[in-house]
């Protein structure tokens, strides 16, 4: 079963006919169905395959508490629980410190069922009335329960954890570039985080293959690539396809070293940004033959970034 909102949904019929259930007349469930309509009111239903099987409407009210309205079960649902779970819910995703209602004696024991403290607050028009409160607790979680990263953290533990140890050129590499040999560490450790498929393409320089290069396309299509600022504006890159990077295969050390690296950053939070400038590149995305994103990098020589910076100027993401 889901919750769900209703608004916009009040004249449905079998809508209709659970407002009609949790009002006294038909009088009554024409005022609550403009209450709705209105917004002074917001409409929620319990929904099992596709039917909406219960609702309840609700207010903030004065004193910023949630205030319960015509709880209402269809005839065929009654003794399933099917209130009493409504209102469970709501009151665990409910932002507030308490839920409220008054009603009458038939429906005090339901609320009573629920959690609620009930209190006669005196007769209207000769019937008793009850006050229910239920009070929500605040519970905190765990600080490992609820502890979370950025995506600006990952991508600073990825950058802080390039080195000359870890690159697939390290005769090459220097503290200046130090992206140089890490696509296929960088495109792993990623993939192992979020996910996807890599791209892997040939890289040209001056009409000569020279290389290859590795990059991450994400489940939700969406090509990253946090390496290419290895690379100059004489580069240009073939078709892409997908594949593992030959680092899965020939240097599995070099990437354990790497991600050792990396998760020992994220766990005691040592991602820190470099101030180290390095030349910007913006990365722009395109849709490929097959639909999905593929990046082309482009440099400027003008602009500069601060290495590790998050999602930083160094891979800018465009969309053409």
């Amino acid at each position: 079963m889901t919750l769900v909102d209703l608004r916009g949904r009040e004249d449905d019929p079998a809508v209709r006919s659970l407002i009609g259930q949790g009002t006294a007349s038909p009088a009554g469930a024409e005022r609550a169905a403009d209450r709705y309509r209105r917004g002074d009111w917001i409409l929620l239903g319990w929904e099992e395959d596709g039917r909406v099987v219960g609702c309840v409407g609700v207010e903030r009210d004065e004193q910023r508490d949630i205030a319960l309205h015509s709880v209402a079960v269809a005839l065929d649902q009654r003794g399933r629980g099917v209130g009493r779970a409504l209102i469970d819910v709501l009151a665990e995703v409910a932002t507030t410190r308490r839920l409220v209602a008054e009603t009458d004696a038939d429906a005090a024991g339901f609320y009573e069922r629920c959690g609620f403290e009930v209190e006669p607050i005196g007769a209207e028009k000769g019937t008793e009335r009850f006050c229910c409160v239920r009070d929500l607790p605040v519970r905190a979680a765990p600080r490992e329960e609820v502890s979370a990263i950025t995506l600006g953290d990952l991508e600073r533990a990825l950058r802080g954890s390039w080195a000359r140890d870890t690159s697939d050129d390290p005769g090459e590499w220097t503290e200046g570039n130090p992206a140089l040999g890490h696509c296929g560490v960088t495109a792993l450790m990623l993939r192992e985080y979020l996910g996807g498929e890599i791209l892997i393409a040939n890289v040209f320089r001056d009409g000569e293959r020279v290389g290859r290069h590795g990059w991450n396309l994400l489940p939700s299509g969406l090509a990253v690539d946090l390496t290419r600022c290895q690379f100059t504006a004489a580069e240009e890159l073939g078709e892409p396809k997908v594949g593992p990077p030959l680092v899965a295969r020939r240097a599995r050390d070099r990437y354990e070293l790497f991600a050792s690296r990396v998760r020992q950053r994220l766990t005691d939070g040592s991602a820190p940004c470099s101030a180290r400038r390095v030349p910007a590149r913006t990365v722009t995305a395109s849709r490929s033959r097959r639909g999905s994103p593929v990046a082309a990098a482009s440099a400027d020589p003008a602009r500069y970034a601060v290495a590790g910076s998050g999602i930083s100027p160094s891979c800018l993401i465009t969309w053409t």
